[in-house]
């Protein structure tokens, strides 16, 4: 019991306060976005699952105080006949309600995202229309050069009629992979959980950082993908050329929201020599640090939720 508790607040403590700084330090993070984005989530997931074992440990464990409330609501009492501790009722009441506190902040944050998906893409089905040469696209009357994705079923990247006439075709294809790396990588699930988690636990720092640090870092594994597939010349003129403006929530888009960010997104595509890498640094052995990060917190976490309720 002792064991598990030291283990479970170790986890929260090192992934929840000590692994957001660390890896926001890393100065080769800006040249392995998508390796930085893997240890950020590693870590996130880790501390959470950490937080839940203490809470359960706390409710169902023998020993603890708040498993006395989980008898009696299996109709230990009164059959029994034993006596419910005030003190058991309290903690436990304060963990119930820090629990559903959580929820309460976390889960308008959700509903607030989907339902400004929803109305944005019901606004586009009545004012844009299909890219016949792309499966994917729609195009919106706007003259300002704009291109961002929407995740949904049908056509969820949007390009307004000013960015088909100010960029080039290769610009245009370019920033198209830009916008499908997005989708096919789920980057928007990633950024409705970061937002969610740190409304729901703001005292971990970690979470916090990760709400501000993930969406620069997954523009930059996009910006990666579409390099790839299209050569940096492509990216650089569309970024150039792009309005310097933020998508609506719950959107994506290659369009920067300032010019600062502009800057060194071009800066990095123009001298990716002049960024720092960590030293033998291989995708492979990366997500195997993330996994040894995150799987210790998570096997402990599922050890003590599958524990039988004492009666």
């Amino acid at each position: 019991m002792i064991a598990a508790l030291i283990a479970l607040a170790g986890c929260v403590f090192l992934l929840g306060h000590l692994a957001g700084p660390l890896l926001l330090r890393a100065r080769w993070s800006a040249g392995l976005p998508a390796t930085t984005v893997a240890l950020w989530a590693a870590a996130v997931a880790g501390a959470v699952l950490a937080l839940a074992g203490l809470a359960g440990l706390g409710l169902i464990w023998p020993s603890t105080p708040g498993h006395r409330l989980i008898d009696w609501i299996a109709d230990c009492l009164p059959k029994d006949g034993h006596r419910i501790s005030p003190v058991a009722v309290l903690l436990t009441a304060l963990l119930l309600v820090a629990g559903a506190t959580a929820l309460r902040l976390a889960l308008p944050r959700i509903a607030r995202t989907v339902r400004g998906r929803r109305e944005h893409r019901e606004m586009l089905d009545v004012v844009a229309r299909d890219l016949v040469t792309e499966p994917d696209v729609r195009v919106l009357e706007h003259p300002l050069p704009l291109i961002y994705c929407l995740p949904s079923r049908e056509r969820p990247i949007v390009v307004t009629t000013g960015a088909l006439k100010q960029l080039e075709p290769a610009e245009v294809e370019a920033v198209l992979a830009h916008e499908r790396a997005h989708l096919q990588q789920q980057h928007h699930l990633i950024l409705v959980l970061a937002d969610a988690l740190r409304s729901a636990i703001p005292w971990l720092r970690t979470l916090r950082l990760a709400h501000t640090t993930l969406p620069g870092l997954l523009e930059l594994a996009a910006d990666d993908h579409a390099v790839r597939h299209h050569g940096r010349a492509p990216l650089i003129g569309a970024l150039q050329k792009l309005a310097i403006t933020s998508c609506s929530a719950g959107a994506l888009a290659v369009n920067p929201a300032t010019a600062e960010v502009a800057r060194l997104r071009i800066a990095r595509l123009s001298n990716p020599s002049a960024l720092p890498r960590a030293p033998h640094a291989r995708p492979l052995s990366w997500l195997a640090i993330a996994a040894a990060l995150g799987v210790p917190a998570t096997l402990a976490t599922l050890a003590v939720m599958m524990l039988p309720l004492p009666c």
